[in-house]
């Protein structure tokens, strides 16, 4: 496994899971987000540790209010990629509005701190 400068492992992701990807990035950005998820399983389904899609598979699930698949989703793009600064951010949003503050604020908080390199 190569690793990049700040130490994070760097994952190839096959030509059709990226391929996946960018199509449900379309859906995705259209406010298709039904298709999007599609295109997320179907990217995931080739490659399951492309964390990128599970974050945005997460993002995809919230708008739609489906909140515990989406934490679920945030918890496995977390699970490959553990210093993804929006995800911790995304997913403290969720517990927040579902009235998990504690573990909110927790996940906000390390968000923030990834992202100021802390």
């Amino acid at each position: 496994m190569n690793m990049n400068q700040s130490g994070r492992a760097l994952i190839k992701i096959s030509q059709n899971a990226e391929y996946f990807y960018h199509r449900a990035s379309e859906a995705s950005h259209a406010g298709d987000y039904l298709h999007a998820l599609e295109y997320y399983d179907r990217a995931l389904s080739t490659d399951p540790h492309y964390a990128g899609a599970w974050h945005e598979k997460g993002n995809c699930l919230d708008e739609l209010g489906r909140c515990d698949e989406a934490l679920a989703s945030y918890d496995e793009a977390l699970k490959h990629d553990p210093y993804n600064a929006e995800t911790w951010f995304n997913k403290g949003l969720i517990l927040k509005r579902i009235g998990r503050e504690n573990e909110a604020y927790s996940c906000i908080n390390r968000g923030i701190d990834l992202a100021l390199g802390r």
